[in-house]
């Protein structure tokens, strides 16, 4: 399997700043469709941002977003789902909870806490969870970011490609068994994987969710490989993304190479758990 080598230190030759934007998210170098085409291609994101913090100055942090998405050139980003929140590396304060964040390259970024103690949210928005689509804005004040920049990782291969039954237009199921047994690691990208969440009448625009797997089984009697996704959540797909109310859920997927796709999932407004199937097309990745 081929490797990135490199010394202690040396940026590897994958890794690409592919654009920097202001406060206003407007880019300054580089471009946000440059950020779409490495999604499209399964890479990987991370967010630098500097801001001032009252007590101790200027703060620098870099995020890695679990799960990315894409609309069009105009609007790609990604979800952050394994934070707990803090306060910048200093210590955690809050409450035992799930911050989950929506950052997009050209628009501002969103939030919600989720509780994991049993307890609601302090000043909770609904029954359980408190939702914040309020963005920082651009005047002075702290936590108040200056600008922006993202990085992407592009070593992920796309070795297979289906529609929802199944069929491939790519690759087999027997080339992801060949990539797992090689060693490699897995990303599937998820075609309109939201789309279940627009309210009816409202027609859900196209997009692709790319969530890296941690688990892998190769079903070799029945042909077929299927994976558990790192924890993601799902939102109603919108332009510009955001949160719209409670109208979200945070888990695991279960995704298989015949189009099937089981959604286990909270539902924030009562805090229980969801099981359901559906089929989707799905690109798969490895590196």
């Amino acid at each position: 399997m081929k490797t990135d080598k490199q010394h202690p230190g040396e940026k590897s030759s994958f890794v690409k700043l592919l654009c920097t934007t202001n406060l206003d998210h407007k880019p300054m170098t580089g471009s946000v469709a440059d950020v779409a085409d490495a999604v499209r291609r399964g890479a990987d994101l991370r967010r630098f941002s500097t801001y001032n913090m009252r007590g101790t100055g200027l703060v620098e942090e870099t995020m890695t977003l679990q799960t990315t998405w894409v609309f069009d050139d105009h609007h790609v980003g990604g979800l952050q789902t394994l934070r707990h929140p803090l306060d910048a590396g200093l210590g955690i304060r809050m409450q035992p909870s799930m911050a989950l964040w929506i950052f997009g390259v050209a628009t501002p970024q969103r939030s919600t806490f989720v509780p994991l103690n049993g307890q609601p949210m302090a000043h909770a928005t609904g029954k359980w969870v408190n939702v914040d689509n309020e963005p920082y804005g651009a005047e002075a004040g702290e936590f108040t970011p200056k600008r922006y920049q993202w990085w992407a990782r592009s070593d992920w291969k796309q070795i297979c490609a289906h529609d929802q039954n199944g069929n491939p237009s790519q690759g087999s199921w027997e080339d992801i068994r060949k990539a797992v047994n090689d060693g490699g690691i897995l990303k599937v990208g998820i075609k309109n994987l939201w789309s279940h969440l627009t309210p009816a009448g409202e027609q859900a625009p196209e997009h692709e969710v790319f969530i890296e797997c941690t688990t892998d089984f190769s079903h070799v009697d029945e042909k077929f490989v299927g994976v558990l996704t790192q924890p993601t959540f799902l939102l109603q797909p919108r332009v510009p993304l955001k949160f719209s109310g409670e109208n979200f859920a945070l888990g695991w997927l279960v995704v298989r190479s015949d189009g099937k796709v089981q959604r286990h999932t909270l539902n924030p407004t009562n805090m229980q758990w969801e099981q359901t199937w559906h089929r989707y097309a799905v690109r798969w990745f490895t590196k």
